[in-house]
């Protein structure tokens, strides 16, 4: 285990943390507002972060273990969001942190696993315009440390 991947599951676990807590104080009118920057509800953004974990792990496997990268389109994920987000507007607390805790789980699991040589490989995985991107810059940007903090900010606003 690299201290690198140690340090980078903990930040993400207490960000997890932080919103679950969150999610468990809410009440039902928080749990029902809307999120301004998604225009979705803390619900339907909460259950957002639970789910796309799987959809996230595959673009961090691709450029750590050099897998193929997701076929995904920006547009196909953005289509995924907006429909599971319709789906899961008025979901209970309950679901999402049943789902955030076993998403959570595996992925930090797979996190802690990686060496500095996994956190340091790329591959262009067309999320930024196909530019080669590292296990270490998935993990802290845009699929987990800062999508969640992102969405946590926008959960803590809306209520």
């Amino acid at each position: 285990m690299s201290e690198r991947a140690e340090a980078l599951a903990k930040q993400y676990e207490q960000i997890i943390g932080e919103l679950a807590a969150t999610i468990e104080k809410a009440t039902p009118a928080q749990w029902s507002a809307t999120c301004g920057a998604e225009g979705w509800t803390v619900a339907a953004t909460a259950h957002h972060l639970a789910a796309q974990l799987p959809l996230e792990r595959e673009f961090i496997v691709a450029a750590t273990e050099g897998a193929p990268p997701p076929t995904y389109t920006m547009a196909d994920i953005n289509s995924l969001n907006e429909k599971r987000a319709q789906e899961h507007a008025a979901c209970s607390k309950d679901d999402v942190l049943s789902l955030l805790r076993e998403n959570t789980q595996s992925i930090t699991a797979y996190v802690r696993g990686l060496s500095d040589a996994q956190l340091g490989a790329t591959a262009p995985l067309g999320l930024a315009n196909g530019a080669p991107v590292s296990g270490q810059q998935l993990i802290e940007g845009g699929v987990l440390i800062d999508h969640a903090r992102g969405h946590l900010a926008s959960i803590k606003a809306a209520g």
